[in-house]
Parts: C-alpha cells; structure tokens; sequence
C-alpha cells in the first residue's frame, strides 16, 4: 500500500503579550511627544512667515498710496467722519484698501453719506489684516462690532504729556499731519519703524481696522493707556511679551504678538523684520523718523 502523506501540524500563533504591547504603546508614545513639539514649530514658523508676507503686502500697498498722492496716507484718514472719543472712522487701513486688491470694498465703505457706507462695511473681514498665529478666530465678527486687525501703525515714541495725549507725532503715521512724506524721514526709510504688531484687545473692542486711533494706531512709548479705556494697563506700554490674560484688557497698550520670541515690524523702506523682546529699548529710537538716532540692526 502506497504510504499516506504526512502533514507536520501548523505551530500555534504566537500574540502579543502584556508586557510587549504596553512597552510598544510606551514607545508610541514617546515618539509622539518628541513630534509635536517639532510639529507646533513647523507651524508656527510658517504662521509668522505668512504673517510677515502680510505685512509686505500692506507695506507695498503703503508705496504704491504714496505713489500715486506722493505722501503715505493720514492715520486718521483722508475723509475724515464725525470723531467721537479718540477714535476717527475710517482711518489709515480703509484708504489702502484698493491696493490691497480691496476695491470693491472701499467703494461701499466710502458711499455718502459717510455712516451708510462705513457701517455697512466695517464688519467685513480682510484676511491681509490678521495674523494666522492668533488663537482666536478673528473672521468672525461679533454683532455691532467691527472687523479686525493684527497690525498698528506706529505714531512715533515723543515721551511727552501733550503728545502721548493726543497720539505722538514723530514717528510714520504722524497724527498731526495728512500724511507723511518720504522727505520727512530723514532717519532714513530702513531704520524707521512703520507698522507692528498688536492683537486686538481680549474683549475685541479695541484693533478694528476701519477706525484709527487705538484700533490701527499706537506709540512704542505708550504711557497713558488707561486714558483710552484699555484697562488696567501697567504702565508705560513698551514692545515686550503679552497674553490675552495680561492686564490693560489682553495687553492692549504695547505691541506684541503671539510668535515665540518676539514680532514682526515693517520698516518704512517696505522690508519686514522679526525683532525679539530683547530689542525692546531699539524700538523707542527706531519708532522716530527724524530724531537723528543711530540705531544698529545688523544683529538681527
């Protein structure tokens, strides 16, 4: 008789057991911690980036206003309406609107009579206007509020009463005056701060872009925020870290932002910086147009 074939019998599956699973899910685990950490930095140095890209794009706009007036725009803007407290509509950031590929919004806004075309278009988000490294989010308008902005322009550093008062004077966006000419920067356009950061005030009241004093305009010295219902404030407001828990309503009254270490700034000349908090005290000189301050910026 033929012999029958022999079949060796399968070895039984060997599983996992306690001990390996939760040493591999350990490991998981540990190379998640390492990654994300590496991720957050991944995205936050893309979202000061495109912040920054933000910032050349409103200081190319800048140019090409003054350009075509031959002066940079007035901080309180080129058509005035009724100024009620400190704050004047329509400020700087409405008159660049066309040369941000915004011209359709600048047309309704600037409908007469002045309150139907402002209150029909303040709420209007502009996304050049907001930092992406803000929690928040900013697109989203509260009723009765208006739309929002991540970049103020700089007045200037006077360290006097009258002038912290009604806003200082010697710096780019110099409240006293239609507009600031090239001519009148004799620090020299690359050592001339023209616009920082601030993220509107924790209760968003303060940093709408259609208005000016306050909402898109701000000292590097500022000595007197409680006066402009910022709250709290620890005075004087230099560049320095801030946070939406600190006081003068979410620290309303100095530039900061929400990038680690520090801000970006566009200077008058179109370029855009990152300077740190340790640059805090280069701020007050750099925030003049015509101090005659020497101010070194190659270590950054």
């Amino acid at each position: 008789m033929p012999s029958l074939p022999t079949h060796s019998l399968p070895s039984p599956r060997r599983g996992f057991t306690l001990i390996e699973l939760l040493v591999v899910i350990a490991i998981i685990a540990v190379l998640i911690g390492l990654l994300l950490p590496a991720v957050q930095k991944v995205r936050g140095a893309a979202a000061r980036t495109d912040c920054a890209n933000n910032l050349k794009q409103i200081g190319l706009a800048l140019h090409n206003y003054n350009d075509a007036n031959e002066r940079f725009p007035a901080p309180r803007g080129t058509h005035t309406a009724p100024q009620y407290l400190f704050t004047e509509f329509r400020g700087w950031m409405c008159d660049i609107l066309p040369y941000l590929e915004q011209g359709g919004l600048a047309q309704n806004m600037y409908t007469n009579p002045w309150y139907v075309g402002f209150f029909g278009t303040f709420n209007m988000p502009v996304n050049t206007y907001l930092c992406p490294s803000d929690p928040r989010n900013l697109l989203s308008v509260a009723n009765g509020n208006g739309a929002l902005t991540s970049y103020l322009g700089v007045t200037g550093s006077d360290n006097d009463v009258n002038a912290q008062f009604n806003g200082p004077t010697n710096g780019m966006f110099d409240i006293s005056s239609g507009g600031v000419r090239v001519p009148d920067v004799t620090d020299g356009t690359g050592n001339t701060l023209m616009v920082g950061e601030r993220p509107p005030t924790v209760d968003l009241f303060l940093g709408w872009w259609g208005a000016s004093d306050y909402d898109t305009l701000l000292s590097t010295r500022q000595l007197y925020g409680d006066i402009f219902g910022t709250g709290g404030c620890v005075l004087p407001g230099l560049f320095g870290p801030g946070s939406l828990n600190g006081p003068c309503n979410g620290d309303g009254n100095h530039f900061w932002s929400f990038h680690a270490g520090g801000a970006n700034w566009l200077l008058a000349d179109g370029s855009v910086r990152f300077l740190p908090y340790s640059a805090s005290a280069m701020t007050i000189p750099l925030a003049s147009r015509n101090g005659g301050e020497v101010v070194d910026l190659g270590q950054y």
